[in-house]
């Protein structure tokens, strides 16, 4: 009897950035001071009266992610907690997502297939609209 090993297939990566330039027209500082320590975002989540390119009526605290998966042609879903509005999708290759923010409670969670990543957002201040 011949026994034959199968490599195990691959482990899918997810791996999320903050995104550099323009998101929706925006420049990414306008929206965000934030730093990214592997699953824990901190900083400030800047509070916009207009965001026309993410919604007409938009405003309120986002916040920009870029999974590099997706920019590779992967299937990238991914899933706000405690959204108001549409919590969760599958991204675009360009592999950035906004996401509107209602409070510093909220999780976001990237999926690859099995593997996700689940990032706390408990260090985030949403700033208070002026």
């Amino acid at each position: 009897m011949q026994i034959q090993l199968h490599p195990s297939p691959a482990t899918k990566k997810v791996t999320v950035a903050l995104p550099e330039g323009e998101v929706l027209g925006i420049d990414v500082n306008t929206i965000q001071e934030v730093e990214l320590n592997d699953t824990k975002i901190t900083g400030t989540s800047k509070y916009l009266e207009s965001f026309p390119k993410f919604s007409k009526s938009a405003k309120g605290n986002f916040l920009a992610l870029k999974c590099k998966e997706a920019t590779k042609g992967e299937t990238i879903e991914w899933e706000l907690s405690q959204a108001t509005k549409k919590g969760k999708g599958t991204l675009d290759e360009d592999g950035i997502l906004v996401v509107q923010l209602t409070s510093n409670t909220q999780t976001v969670t990237f999926k690859n297939g099995e593997t996700s990543k689940k990032l706390d957002l408990t260090g985030v201040t949403l700033s208070p609209a002026e």
